[in-house]
């Protein structure tokens, strides 16, 4: 019983430790526990472990990002217990345009090493303001991408503008 109480206290320790050395350290619903690494203002790493009465690792992200700040990268890891190592799940590459953010997804292929070539893509469209107003989801099939069925797949109505000002104007 002291020897877990000393071992809870040692990771309490530890935890503290990594969130004073620029990580911040966030508590999550569900007894998940959220260690973020940043340079400057981007978070680069982020590690989420599981609280079972101890910390153990769940899941490993790291960012990388365009001359812009804005996310060209986001690599999924999973925690192999088995191995003792982070073996990679997934990725989105992200790419810009004026009026269009694109996320291409891909798998990581265990037996091959490597990622899938992309299988899923998202495109979502900007507004003048760089709001998303639509959303399109496609899948790759035979070398192509194919658009996922209508109902897998959703666009957001634009909702037309109201004049602010004859909003404060009663009639009577």
């Amino acid at each position: 019983m002291k020897t877990t109480v000393l071992f809870r206290m040692i990771v309490l320790v530890a935890m503290v430790f990594a969130g004073i050395a620029n990580a911040e350290v966030k508590a999550q619903d569900n007894n998940f526990i959220t260690n973020e690494e940043k340079v400057g203002d981007l978070v680069v790493s982020k590690v989420i472990y599981r609280l079972d009465g101890s910390l153990y690792r769940h899941m490993k992200y790291d960012f990388t990002y365009d001359d812009q700040k804005r996310m060209a990268s986001k690599e999924a890891f999973k925690w192999d217990a088995a191995s003792e190592k982070w073996t990679p799940y997934f990725k989105i590459n992200y790419t810009y345009t004026s009026n269009e953010i694109t996320l291409v997804y891909a798998r990581w292929n265990e037996s091959r090493r490597t990622y899938d070539a992309s299988v899923e893509k998202s495109v979502y469209e900007l507004n003048d303001a760089n709001m998303p107003i639509a959303y399109m989801n496609y899948k790759w099939n035979d070398y192509k991408w194919t658009e996922e069925a209508a109902a897998n797949w959703a666009m957001n109505v634009t909702t037309p503008t109201v004049n602010e000002a004859s909003l404060l104007i009663a009639d009577r």
